[in-house]
């Protein structure tokens, strides 16, 4: 067993407004105003925060230079995660025993937690695992993977870092579909999550107990959601089938995972979904058989923040915390990612 210690977020100072972006956009591509106005409305964002200022990112250029830009914000923020984590908690950073870093919108070799090693105080033993790909999955799969090693050791403490500037990505000569529903929805942000074993002395201090989580990976779909890999960077891969895979696949892997765990829709007093975008979340709410005020904060944090990929959950997650939850009640976790495939997680209020 383990715990869900505390969560914090932090953003690039740069916000701008969704109106702003999108007048930049059309002037960018002012043969597709009409459409990237439509995606722009219809995706519900009321702004983002932006790695560089917006004037800036026709001039992006290619994978090396958007690597290094990546690279200087990503360390910027998780250094603050990371301090405000441990200050919370009156840990030192010698007291964390394994770093995550999570990450679908950046390459740096070496990685984002070893880079952080030598600006902060971990022990030369940490243990390390940077995983790149699982995208807007990333989050829960994060937890899930963390609790799988705390399981084995119940006295340690791992830190969950998830970074993604997915506007760094955008392509400005890609005038497809896909693209011009990424760049109404997609956004920057990082997260941080400090974990604990059941027998640290933070774990009855702790938020939330991982009961269980579960993978589910659904074959032949490699073209629903990721990346191309091309000389400028990332070029978005993203069908409009999403909301019907949340149907077909997803709904009974709901079902199917609440009855192994012996319990049913009824018995889950909160979500924590990742906020795909406001199709996904309404079919959520749909096949889990919860009122749209379950998803608020999946909502709010899609129209403050727009799609941050696997840093968005951890944000819910952040908020549902701030509700002070009651003892024992119980929470689901839900996200989907590329390949295409879904992660759930049973959590507790401690």
């Amino acid at each position: 067993m383990s715990a869900i210690h505390s969560v914090t977020t932090n953003f690039p100072k740069l916000y701008v407004s969704q109106e702003e972006i999108t007048k930049e956009i059309c002037g960018i591509w002012p043969d597709k105003q009409k459409h990237v106005e439509q995606f722009q409305k219809s995706s519900q964002v009321t702004g983002r925060h932006l790695s560089i200022p917006l004037e800036e990112y026709k001039n992006l250029g290619d994978i090396g230079d958007r690597s290094r830009k990546w690279l200087e914000v990503a360390l910027e923020l998780q250094e603050k995660n990371i301090n405000d984590l441990l200050i919370q908690a009156e840990l030192h950073p010698k007291d964390i025993n394994l770093i995550v870093t999570t990450t679908v919108t950046g390459l740096a070799i070496p990685t984002l937690e070893a880079r952080l090693m030598n600006k902060i105080g971990f022990s030369q033993n940490t243990k390390r695992l940077p995983i790149f790909g699982l995208g807007c999955l990333g989050g829960i799969a994060g937890i899930n993977r963390v609790a799988d090693y705390l399981k084995g050791h119940p006295k340690e403490a791992a830190l969950l870092l998830a970074t993604e500037l997915c506007t760094l990505t955008f392509q400005f000569n890609d005038k497809s579909v896909a693209n011009l529903v990424g760049t109404s929805l997609f956004a920057d942000g990082s997260a941080a999550v400090l974990m604990v074993g059941e027998e640290h002395p933070l774990y009855k201090k702790s938020q939330f107990k991982v009961l269980n989580g579960s993978s589910f990976f659904y074959g032949d779909t490699e073209r629903i959601m990721g990346w191309d890999i091309v000389s400028s960077g990332f070029q978005i891969v993203l069908s409009g089938d999403v909301p019907k895979i949340v149907v077909e696949e997803v709904a009974p892997n709901l079902k199917d995972f609440l009855s192994i765990n012996k319990m049913a829709a009824s018995d889950i007093s909160f979500m924590v979904s990742h906020p795909g975008g406001p199709k996904v979340l309404e079919k959520l709410s749909e096949v889990s058989g919860k009122p749209a005020e379950e998803f608020r904060h999946s909502w709010q944090s899609l129209r403050d923040k727009g799609n941050m990929s696997s840093v968005s959950v951890l944000h819910v997650l952040q908020k549902t915390i701030a509700d002070n939850k009651a003892a024992n009640e119980m929470g689901l976790m839900l996200a989907m990612g590329p390949a295409f495939c879904s992660e759930m997680t049973l959590i507790q209020k401690l």
